[in-house]
């Protein structure tokens, strides 16, 4: 018997013939292979199952959906409405925070401003200005509200200072020119007093020495050596010195008694000169209280005539486009999305899947628009799910909503994609994915025996 060995790509394979011609060839490698393929089947099914036990695929409740602002828009309306006079902004515009929108034209509550802030001007300045003459002030203070006016308010104020200012000089200087003339005279009396003063001393010491004289001239006129005559000269100029002393305090007291009125005058022209400003103050602050609230409406209805961002972020559903346009009171202009808003995603939950869901529940969110491979998934929170079920009757199905909410963070990752200028826009179609509950390969596999062989065993 003979030996041929063969030699392939798989080894080897010996084959044994007996001697002559009439040799029979015989091959076992059909067998082998068998046994090795089932062994590899075997290998790989064992690993498999290794593999579907501990794999990790988890249970998840996929919903369709589309990204809406509208629990996070801000709507901008205009109390009073009126006529549009201009529009600053346009649909999907990003603005800041006080920015003008669009502005009212109104030549009527112009007017009626600038009507009554003259008026209010003109009535502070001049209560400053009798707040001083009351209290003898030699000079006013103005109000310091003053110094903040700007533009034509900046101008009349300074108008009204000086008309006010004028007149108080002018009331300052009639009253010191009266009161100074009084006192003036007052102060030539006293000078007139004090000469009487000086008089009445210098005939009070005549008066005296005469009276001494008499005294040493009676004891010598009795024995004859001084004539009766001369103590009668004596005796008559010492009456008339006593009677100049009576004309002196008269005078004194005359004078007295005028420089006493004069200062008197003095005192009644100032109380007449702050009662006269207390006056006129009293009818001042009443006519500023009539005045005020219509100068402060008017200003609140004119800085509504500007319409601002209440927010700063992009303008959506602009409803006004004509300059010219009439805009009824409360109606809505446009909406503003804060930037910083969380994005809200409704999405459309199978009836099948709405037990699983609570309010609370973690959410993937992809966006089916973008297609970006590096785009990364945003996670968010369900907010809200609905009581009761939908009917699309295009589509014949029924369906719960969620409402998902997505942190503003979430949104910064897909800007570090996308670009810092990216936004997304309402409308947008994502997917959402729910994890449900932990689960292997195998029980996902399993899952279908395990739900038939379940009713199985159930008696109807």
């Amino acid at each position: 018997m003979g030996t041929i060995q063969i030699r392939d790509a798989a080894g080897a394979v010996e084959l044994y013939y007996p001697a002559g011609n009439g040799a029979e060839i015989i091959d076992d490698r059909p067998e082998r292979d068998m046994r090795a393929g089932m062994i590899i089947a075997a290998l790989f099914f064992v690993l498999f199952l290794g593999w579907a036990a501990f794999a990790r695929l988890d249970a998840a409740a996929y919903a369709p959906g589309r990204l809406t602002v509208s629990g996070q828009r801000q709507s901008v309306q205009h109390r009073d409405g009126g006529v549009v006079g201009a529009i600053f902004v346009k649909e999907g515009q990003h603005v800041s925070q006080g920015q003008p929108l669009m502005e009212l034209a109104s030549a009527e509550v112009r007017a009626q401003a600038r009507i009554f802030g003259t008026q209010y001007i003109e009535l502070k300045a001049q209560r400053a200005r009798l707040i001083a003459e009351q209290l003898g002030a030699s000079h006013v203070l103005w109000p310091a509200e003053f110094a903040m006016l700007k533009g034509q308010e900046k101008a009349d104020a300074e108008e009204a200072i000086r008309l006010q200012l004028t007149q108080f000089n002018a009331r300052s200087s009639v009253l010191a020119a009266q009161t100074g003339v009084l006192r003036q005279q007052a102060s030539q009396v006293q000078q007139t007093a004090r000469g009487y003063r000086s008089q009445l001393a210098a005939s009070s010491e005549q008066a005296r020495l005469i009276g001494e004289e008499l005294e040493s001239l009676r004891g010598v006129a009795e024995k004859g050596f001084v004539s009766q005559s001369r103590i009668r000269a004596l005796e008559r100029a010492r009456a008339d010195l006593q009677g100049q002393e009576g004309q002196f305090s008269a005078s004194i007291a005359r004078s007295g008694a005028e420089a006493g009125e004069n200062r008197l005058k003095a005192l009644e022209a100032e109380k007449a000169y702050k009662e006269r400003a207390s006056s006129e103050l009293r009818d001042v602050e009443f006519s500023l209280n009539e005045v005020l609230p219509k100068y402060r409406a008017a200003r609140d209805q004119l800085a509504r005539l500007q319409i601002r961002a209440p927010a700063t972020g992009t303008i959506v559903g602009l409803n006004v486009f004509t300059v010219g346009g009439v805009i009824s009171a409360g109606q809505k202009l446009m909406d503003i999305v804060p930037d910083r808003a969380g994005l809200v995603i409704e999405a459309r939950i199978s009836p099948e899947d709405i037990d699983d869901l609570k309010v609370g529940q973690q959410a993937q969110i992809k966006f089916s628009s973008l297609h970006e491979r590096d785009l990364p998934i945003m996670d968010g929170r369900i907010t809200r799910l609905s009581a009761d079920s939908f009917q699309d009757e295009k589509a014949g199905v029924s369906f719960y909503t969620a409402e998902v909410m997505v942190p503003p963070m979430e949104l910064d990752r897909i800007r570090s994609v996308r670009g810092k200028d990216f936004s997304l826009k309402a409308g947008m179609p994502v997917q959402v994915l729910v994890p449900l509950r932990r689960r292997t390969a195998l029980q996902y596999a399993l899952e279908p025996l395990t739900q038939s062989l379940w009713l199985s065993f159930r008696e109807h």
